[in-house]
């Protein structure tokens, strides 16, 4: 399967011949999942959701501060 996940402009392409978790997914594109946000079609996804056939992700980064 195929992933096109875009994150500040940059999108990254992921390969997986098995389903891949989005956890698994940022830690391939060496983002802190804590970090990060994933959307698909304008609706938030849970890290342990798992991606079993060709996709289009966004990563949002969620920063804080006071």
């Amino acid at each position: 399967m195929r992933i096109e996940f875009t994150v500040t402009d940059k999108v990254h392409i992921v390969e997986s011949d098995e389903p891949i978790s989005v956890n698994e997914l940022l830690q391939r594109v060496g983002l802190q999942p804590s970090t990060v946000l994933v959307a698909t079609g304008g609706k938030v996804v849970p890290h342990t959701t798992v991606i079993k056939s060709d996709v289009e992700l966004e990563g949002i980064i969620v920063s804080s501060g006071g």
